[in-house]
Protein backbone atom coordinates (compact mmCIF):
# COMPACT_ATOMS: atom_id res chain seq x y z
CA UNK A 1 0.00 0.00 0.00
CA UNK A 2 3.04 2.16 0.42
CA UNK A 3 3.54 2.57 -3.31
CA UNK A 4 0.03 3.25 -3.74
CA UNK A 5 0.48 6.31 -1.32
CA UNK A 6 3.61 7.29 -3.49
CA UNK A 7 1.86 7.28 -6.48
CA UNK A 8 -1.25 8.76 -5.35
CA UNK A 9 0.91 11.89 -3.94
CA UNK A 10 2.48 12.05 -7.29
CA UNK A 11 -0.47 12.32 -8.77
CA UNK A 12 -1.72 14.72 -5.89
CA UNK A 13 0.93 17.27 -6.06
CA UNK A 14 0.51 17.88 -9.88
CA UNK A 15 -1.85 20.47 -8.59
CA UNK A 16 -2.57 22.86 -5.29
CA UNK A 17 -5.43 21.30 -3.09
CA UNK A 18 -8.87 22.18 -5.20
CA UNK A 19 -12.65 22.48 -3.57
CA UNK A 20 -13.52 19.95 -1.25
CA UNK A 21 -14.62 16.43 -2.58
CA UNK A 22 -12.98 17.55 -6.27
CA UNK A 23 -10.87 14.62 -6.58
CA UNK A 24 -12.29 10.79 -6.44
CA UNK A 25 -10.16 8.95 -4.11
CA UNK A 26 -9.99 5.30 -5.42
CA UNK A 27 -7.57 2.88 -3.00
CA UNK A 28 -8.45 -0.42 -2.73
CA UNK A 29 -8.29 -1.02 0.75
CA UNK A 30 -10.99 -4.04 0.39
CA UNK A 31 -13.48 -2.37 2.81
CA UNK A 32 -10.74 -2.24 5.56
CA UNK A 33 -10.97 1.04 7.42
CA UNK A 34 -7.73 0.32 9.55
CA UNK A 35 -6.27 0.23 5.73
CA UNK A 36 -8.12 3.46 4.72
CA UNK A 37 -6.26 4.69 7.99
CA UNK A 38 -2.68 3.49 7.19
CA UNK A 39 -2.94 4.41 3.45
CA UNK A 40 -3.87 8.32 5.34
CA UNK A 41 -1.12 8.17 7.41
CA UNK A 42 1.06 7.14 4.68
CA UNK A 43 -0.17 9.77 2.07
CA UNK A 44 0.00 12.67 5.02
CA UNK A 45 3.95 10.84 5.10
CA UNK A 46 4.30 10.85 1.62
CA UNK A 47 3.66 14.88 1.94
CA UNK A 48 5.94 15.88 4.29
CA UNK A 49 8.64 13.79 2.59
CA UNK A 50 8.40 16.43 -0.18
CA UNK A 51 8.20 19.46 1.16
CA UNK A 52 10.65 18.38 4.14
CA UNK A 53 14.33 17.17 4.19
CA UNK A 54 15.07 14.08 6.68
CA UNK A 55 14.30 13.66 9.18
CA UNK A 56 10.34 14.38 8.93
CA UNK A 57 9.50 16.18 12.45
CA UNK A 58 5.73 16.48 13.01
CA UNK A 59 6.71 19.77 15.16
CA UNK A 60 8.81 21.19 11.85
CA UNK A 61 5.63 21.48 9.87
CA UNK A 62 4.98 25.44 9.20
CA UNK A 63 1.20 26.56 8.94
CA UNK A 64 1.33 26.78 5.34
CA UNK A 65 2.18 23.22 4.74
CA UNK A 66 -0.77 22.54 7.41
CA UNK A 67 -3.35 24.22 5.40
CA UNK A 68 -1.95 22.38 2.29
CA UNK A 69 -2.49 19.20 3.97
CA UNK A 70 -6.01 19.89 5.19
CA UNK A 71 -6.29 20.80 1.81
CA UNK A 72 -5.33 18.32 -0.21
CA UNK A 73 -7.45 15.94 2.48
CA UNK A 74 -10.71 17.85 1.95
CA UNK A 75 -10.25 18.04 -1.97
CA UNK A 76 -10.87 14.18 -1.70
CA UNK A 77 -13.29 14.41 1.24
CA UNK A 78 -11.74 13.66 4.20
CA UNK A 79 -10.59 16.01 7.43
CA UNK A 80 -7.22 15.97 8.54
CA UNK A 81 -6.96 17.19 12.10
CA UNK A 82 -3.66 17.77 13.85
CA UNK A 83 -4.25 18.20 17.38
CA UNK A 84 -1.11 19.73 19.79
CA UNK A 85 -1.31 19.31 23.30
CA UNK A 86 1.42 21.45 25.15
CA UNK A 87 3.70 19.64 27.94
CA UNK A 88 1.73 16.55 27.74
CA UNK A 89 2.15 14.06 30.75
CA UNK A 90 2.85 11.26 28.61
CA UNK A 91 3.14 7.81 29.66
CA UNK A 92 2.99 5.68 26.52
CA UNK A 93 1.70 6.30 23.17
CA UNK A 94 -0.38 3.17 21.82
CA UNK A 95 -0.97 4.00 18.35
CA UNK A 96 -1.92 0.15 17.24
CA UNK A 97 -5.59 0.95 19.08
CA UNK A 98 -6.31 2.47 16.33
CA UNK A 99 -7.11 -1.25 15.79
CA UNK A 100 -9.43 -1.43 18.21
CA UNK A 101 -11.52 0.63 17.08
CA UNK A 102 -14.32 0.91 13.93
CA UNK A 103 -15.01 4.24 12.62
CA UNK A 104 -12.91 6.26 11.33
CA UNK A 105 -12.57 9.20 13.55
CA UNK A 106 -12.64 7.29 16.55
CA UNK A 107 -9.39 5.91 15.09
CA UNK A 108 -5.61 8.54 16.22
CA UNK A 109 -2.36 8.19 15.58
CA UNK A 110 0.28 9.91 18.42
CA UNK A 111 3.72 11.52 18.02
CA UNK A 112 5.72 13.46 20.79
CA UNK A 113 7.93 15.47 20.18
CA UNK A 114 9.68 18.70 21.99
CA UNK A 115 7.37 18.78 24.69
CA UNK A 116 3.91 18.91 22.69
CA UNK A 117 1.41 15.68 21.90
CA UNK A 118 0.47 15.63 18.17
CA UNK A 119 -2.34 13.71 17.44
CA UNK A 120 -3.21 12.99 13.87
CA UNK A 121 -7.04 12.29 12.85
CA UNK A 122 -8.98 11.69 9.75
CA UNK A 123 -12.46 11.49 9.37
CA UNK A 124 -15.24 12.21 6.25
CA UNK A 125 -16.15 15.72 5.17
CA UNK A 126 -19.75 16.18 4.91
CA UNK A 127 -20.74 16.98 1.62
CA UNK A 128 -22.05 20.86 1.21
Amino acid sequence: MSSEATRFVNTLLQTEPGPAHSIQLEVDTGGDIHALFEFFLMTMTELLKRWYEPPITIGRISEENLVRLVGYFASFGFKFQLDIEENPRIVAIRNREYLDKSRLQDMKFQMSHEGRLYTVRFSILPTA
